[in-house]
Formats: structure tokens, sequence, C-alpha cells
């Protein structure tokens, strides 16, 4: 890791550890704190916009100036099922879909714990439905997502194997939490070198999303069975305290005959591609999603 990059990482650990969490401001005051910090990324001007509303979900396509018509990327926002929108996370979206030459649809999915489980999760499969209905012919779609967002692609997967239902051409899974029961190793291995999470934040944010038993395979996707699945990429930062969440799941999915990549980034945090306006590795690893998808669609 090179000068510049630590200077960089030591000045946004500063900024993240400073950062009320949701224990101390409530729920409401988290997401308003989420939704200004946002302010900072500006959005790329050479991105085209144009809402559109799915039923009662507000949504927003987002159109690099250059982009392949038929790849199209369903992007699920994180926030632990509680917070986060398509404005929280335009400037990270945009960045994915310049880099995968895509068009990319971004959305508001209820939160919790005004919608607990299973609501977001109906509104990401109502969201996907919608557009295979729209492209189904003809176009790659694709599933990219962070954090909690990765989780609800993850339990989105499951239940489109489930029922035989059209799969994507490949998913990206970005630092995802997949297992709400907070319980492996590198939860305490981990526990003072990721600046963005903290088991104990987790796991009463795990209580808002849902009062029902975490190890169900819908609410903790590493629970599934993942056979006939379609290639997926998985990045995770090796300071994370969800890195054995990727991995375990890595193995999963091997052990079931999937395409699966697993990279693991040397001293990143979680979801550090958020950052990358500032930080060198959040664009390559926004470059490397974009070679992965390129190669499926």
């Amino acid at each position: 890791m090179g000068k510049i990059t630590s200077h960089i990482l030591a000045v946004l650990f500063r900024h993240l550890k400073s950062h009320p969490t949701i224990e101390q401001v409530g729920v409401q005051s988290y997401r308003t704190l989420l939704e200004k910090s946002a302010a900072a990324f500006k959005p790329d001007k050479s991105i085209q916009t144009r809402p559109v509303m799915i039923n009662s979900i507000e949504a927003k396509w987002l159109f690099p100036e250059t982009h392949d018509e038929r790849r199209i990327i369903l992007y699920v926002h994180g926030g632990g099922f509680i917070a986060g929108s398509m404005n929280s996370h335009w400037d990270l979206a945009s960045r994915i879909a310049k880099a995968c030459d895509a068009k990319i649809l971004i959305f508001n999915y209820r939160l919790a714990p005004e919608h607990p489980f299973p609501e977001g999760l109906t509104d990401v499969r109502t969201v996907y439905e919608w557009l295979t209905a729209q492209f189904g012919e003809g176009h790659d779609i694709i599933l990219v997502g962070d954090s909690a967002g990765a989780g609800l692609i993850l339990s989105l997967l499951s239940g489109l194997l489930s029922d035989r239902y059209l799969l994507p051409a490949c998913s990206v899974l970005i630092s995802p939490w997949i297992d709400l029961e907070c319980k492996n190793l590198s939860h305490f291995e981990n526990q003072d070198k990721d600046p963005m999470l903290s088991t104990d934040i987790l796991k009463k944010t795990a209580a808002l999303y849902t009062d029902k038993n975490l190890s169900h395979p819908l609410i903790s996707p590493i629970n599934n069975d993942f056979i006939g699945i379609t290639p997926i990429l998985i990045q995770t930062g090796k300071n994370e305290i969800l890195l054995d969440d990727s991995k375990i799941l890595a193995q999963k999915l091997k052990a079931a005959g999937v395409v699966v990549e697993l990279e693991i980034w040397e001293d990143m945090f979680h979801v550090w591609h958020y950052f990358a306006k500032y930080l060198s590795e959040g664009r390559q690893a926004i470059n490397r999603v974009g070679k992965f998808i390129r190669q499926y669609a």
C-alpha cells in the first residue's frame, strides 16, 4: 500500500469513526445523515437519468453516454435494511454503470423497522420481475448490490431458483451481509480493523429488520442451496468483520458447481467502493466489476 493510499485511508477512517451510530441517534436521524453525506459525491453530469414508477416503487434509470442497450443492471443499495436510497448510492451506481457500459436501474425498496422482512425483499422481487417482463427478450439482466443489498440479491436468487424463474446473466455481491446471526470468526478477528461496522450494531440492526429466526434462509441467505445459479463475483475487504460471510459463501457456491470469483482486497474495509471518488482501490474494484460483467453479459 502506497503512502497516498495510507494517508487517504487514515483520513477516511477518522471520518467514519466520527459518524454517530444508529444506536446513538435513532433510525430517522441516521437515514438523514446518510442522505446528507451523499451530497459530498456530486452526480456525474454525463449520466442521464429518467425516473420510473414500478407499481408503487420509486425507481430511476441511469444512462452513461455510451452503453450497450442489451446490458441492464439492477442495483440493490445497502444500508442495513433500514437506511439508504437511490440518492445515497447514486454516485456508486453511476460509476458501476460506466464501468460496465450498461444502463442501470436503482430503486427505493421499503425499509425496516416500518417495513420488516419480507417487505423489502418483496420489492426487490417485484422490480426484478418487472425488468424481466419489460426486457426479457434480447437483453442481459445483471444483479449488483452492496452489503444488505447484496444479501437481498442472494435471497432473491434463492427464490428464483426455487420457482424456476428466469435467472440473471450474472450477479455481483459487494461486501455482502448474508449471515445476520453475526457468528463468524471475522467478527472477532477484524473488530478493530473495520471502521464501517461493529458486530453489536449489526445485531441491533438485524433485530430491527425482523423478529423471526435469523437463520431463516431468506433472512440469512448464506443458508441456502445455490445449485444451478449463474456466475457470481464476490468482492470483500480483508479488514471487514463480514469477511468470513464471503469466504463461506464462495466455498458453498464452488461445492454447488457454481462459477464464482472471490476477491479479497488487501487493507480494504466494508464497501470501500463507496469512496471511489477519493480511493483508487475503490475505482479499481469497480473496474473489476465491469470486466466481470462484460465477460458474462
